[in-house]
């Protein structure tokens, strides 16, 4: 068993990072540069979990608050967002398929990592608070995700050897963006329960232009977060897919509680109630939400009383009070418009240019990339942000299997139990793991 470090980083590298940290340029996504801002955002990510898993003092929250660096991650989110629509299919038509799939791949996780990182960071509502008109441009990027959950077809599995390296890249990237939508729903219910923090623009952005509560309505009636498998087993998403145990049918997972916190806060809020003119389409979506509110649910979330009452009552007077609407300006999101009026007309230059980076069959240049990111992904470090399950019986687990490093069990007895369940499994994890060191070594 891995002891593991007391920290990912101490509180003068936090405090070094954040303060250093500065928007990445487009052109140079790929680059050693690029690859050494991705490590810092990594690592934050982790010592950020870390302090909110372990209920410690928030450092990379206060620092990123303190040096106003929150849009900055905004930024980052919203511009590989943009790559994966504008550049990466002009990189697939010009050069077909990659060599490999690590420089894509970590281009996609970068995105992830930075909203990781705001979904942690705006649970505060000082943070919150400090991003500003930037509010506009997130409520925008967060609805396009959470919009996706709707929409798009459930993740699919990991991708397996005999898969191209462009199939198992579209595998990484479904599931990255299920991710991030997730992910979102979160951002989008802090944001609601701020909403006095927020800029009225921001509110209006919300609630007349992009109609969260009518998106969050339609999430509590698909309820992408929970399916079934091959097998027939109910699965739940609580940041991984898990299977969700007979006992457990109508446990409320994080997501789901997470829409309902939003539309309270959304519905409920004086505040917001003069953006948010009910009218016939939204009448007949809201009221549906009632049926879904069973008593196994009130238990689990007290605070939805009130909100139940509130649909109880406008669905008998079909009308909510009459406010003065408000007068309004409209900010239109900038970051978005702005980097694409910055590369219109170039973005196939802007693929020809990074595919000497990202699609160089050069062994010591990918090297010397994966060794940047080496510290990153130290699994000693990595232990100590995610707590473990046993994957026999469940219960906190402290040993993981010494092969693969990837099963975990709370001892000796477990681990004998699920061998035969986990042998295959370990032995291609072992093989893969030993094919990346080559790369690395």
């Amino acid at each position: 068993m891995s002891q593991g470090a007391q920290s990912i980083l101490t509180p003068w590298e936090v405090e070094a990072f954040v303060q250093n940290l500065q928007r990445t340029d487009l052109e140079n996504v790929g680059t050693k540069s690029w690859f050494e801002c991705h490590k810092k955002l990594m690592l934050l990510n982790e010592q950020s979990v870390f302090e909110a898993s372990g209920l410690r003092e928030e450092s990379v929250k206060e620092w990123f608050v303190t040096f106003g660096k929150i849009p900055l991650l905004i930024f980052e989110a919203i511009q590989i967002m943009i790559w994966k629509q504008k550049v990466f299919p002009l990189l697939v038509d010009l050069h077909g398929e990659p060599s490999n799939t690590f420089m894509l791949f970590s281009v996609f996780y970068h995105e992830e990592v930075a909203v990781s990182l705001l979904e942690n960071l705006l649970f505060h509502s000082d943070s919150v608070e400090s991003i500003d008109d930037s509010a506009v441009d997130l409520i925008d990027y967060a609805v396009s995700y959470v919009t996706m959950l709707l929409y798009r077809e459930n993740t699919k599995t990991p991708a397996d050897d005999s898969e191209s390296c462009l199939e198992e890249l579209a595998a990484k990237r479904l599931q990255i963006e299920f991710d991030l939508g997730m992910r979102c729903v979160s951002i989008l219910r802090y944001l609601a329960e701020f909403a006095d923090n927020l800029p009225l623009c921001a509110l209006s952005r919300m609630l007349t232009t992009n109609d969260v509560p009518y998106l969050f309505s339609q999430l509590v009636e698909l309820q992408p977060w929970r399916r079934r498998n091959d097998k027939g087993d109910t699965m739940i998403y609580n940041g991984r897919w898990e299977k969700l145990e007979d006992c457990d049918q109508d446990k409320i997972c994080k997501f789901e509680a997470q829409v309902w916190f939003g539309l309270r806060e959304l519905l409920l809020n004086p505040k917001c109630a003069p953006y948010y003119h009910i009218t016939e389409v939204r009448l007949s979506q809201l009221t549906k939400l009632q049926k879904y509110m069973q008593e196994y649910v009130l238990d689990q979330i007290a605070p939805l009383i009130d909100l139940r009452r509130w649909l109880g009552y406008l669905n008998v007077t079909s009308q909510t009070p009459s406010s003065q609407p408000p007068i309004n300006v409209e900010v239109i999101p900038e970051i978005s418009s702005a980097i694409e009026e910055k590369y219109k007309k170039r973005w196939k230059r802007l693929a020809e240019h990074q595919a000497k980076t990202l699609f160089s069959k050069d062994i010591e240049h990918i090297k010397n990339m994966a060794q940047i990111l080496s510290e990153a992904y130290d699994f000693d470090k990595l232990d100590i942000v995610d707590s473990k399950k046993c994957f026999e019986c469940k219960n906190v687990a402290k040993h993981r299997c010494s092969k693969c490093k990837e099963a975990w069990y709370c001892g000796r007895e477990c681990q004998v139990k699920d061998w035969t369940n986990h042998k295959t499994i370990c032995d291609n994890i072992s093989k893969s793991k030993e094919e990346c060191s080559k790369i690395i070594d």
